[in-house]
């Protein structure tokens, strides 16, 4: 066994449980412990091997300083009346309190999910509610009213756009949009409709109806989650007859599990098609501007 365990960093010690058949422990520790070496990217020392070590040198810090190990987590769950409570602790070597992190399970069903958030949590210093990402939410989680089998996200957006006319300056922009977002695990596409209108005062502004067809990539698994993505415009503005822009965008999805979301975007798009103006006392003037638009929407 010392052999074995020669390069291992952390004891994840024997679940101590309450209201819990032994097998039912044992079967909690080995998937806790494999969860904490997936997440920590280290060899760990499952429950039995621990036990064993422990037994044999008196105590938790004993044991880890004989096997070399820099800390240990003690792990206990106690079955209440409708749930199970899982409760993990790391020290150090020498018996130095680390972090603690606590998550509730409806059932063993729950253990596996439960055990990856609890191990996320534990090794990354954060509440289990940091830790939640779409492929650890509890069964209990998924009873309350979340998205998180859903993949429609239908809301409205706002933004403002600040085009930049180059040689010439161009009226800012407000734009109100109906927004479809159809999300498919680590991916969304995005189908929109709206209209916006240019700011008085300017020589040059433009405004009108467009659509809008993009796809987005999240970079994280989280609740909160950036995003970026590319898609294409086709409009109506100004007096041009069809115009087309291409662009491409960055944002922030919060709330991802939730009924209810909120999100965030900064785009940068190019006039394909000229913008065309006429004046009285000017002669008609092309204009490509480059729109830079902030965007804030909710959907639900």
């Amino acid at each position: 066994m010392w052999a074995a365990t020669a390069l291992a960093s952390v004891l994840v010690l024997p679940v101590k449980a309450t209201n819990l058949e032994q097998g039912a422990a044992d079967a909690i520790g080995e998937v806790f412990s494999s969860a904490y070496q997936s997440e920590a990217k280290e060899t760990t020392i499952g429950p039995a091997e621990s036990q064993k070590a422990v037994d044999e040198n008196g105590g938790y810090s004993q044991a880890a300083h004989k096997l070399g190990a820099r800390e240990y987590v003690y792990v206990t769950a106690v079955r209440l009346e409708a749930h199970i409570v899982l409760t993990a602790t790391r020290y150090d070597a020498d018996g130095k309190f680390v972090y603690s992190a606590k998550m509730p399970a409806s059932s063993l069903d729950d253990i596996e999910p439960a055990s990856e958030r609890l191990a996320r949590a534990l090794f990354n210093l954060q509440s289990t509610d940091q830790a939640r990402t779409m492929s650890n939410v509890t069964h209990t989680e998924q009873g309350q009213p979340t998205r998180v089998g859903s993949q429609k996200v239908a809301g409205f957006k706002g933004s403002f756009t600040y085009p930049h006319g180059w040689s010439d300056k161009v009226a800012t922009q407000m734009s109100g949009a109906f927004d479809l977002r159809l999300e498919n695990g680590m991916h969304f596409i995005e189908f929109g409709v709206g209209f916006t209108v240019a700011a008085p005062g300017q020589r040059y502004g433009y405004g009108g109806f467009w659509l809008d067809m993009g796809g987005d990539w999240y970079l994280l698994d989280t609740s909160t989650a950036p995003y970026v993505g590319i898609g294409i415009m086709p409009r109506l503005m100004g007096d041009s007859i069809a115009n087309l822009a291409p662009y491409l965008q960055g944002g922030v999805m919060f709330f991802r599990e939730s009924s209810t979301r909120l999100y965030t975007d900064f785009r940068v798009a190019q006039n394909l098609v000229p913008v065309g103006f006429d004046r009285p006392d000017a002669p008609r003037k092309h204009l490509y501007p480059t729109e830079l638009t902030f965007s804030i929407g909710m959907g639900f």
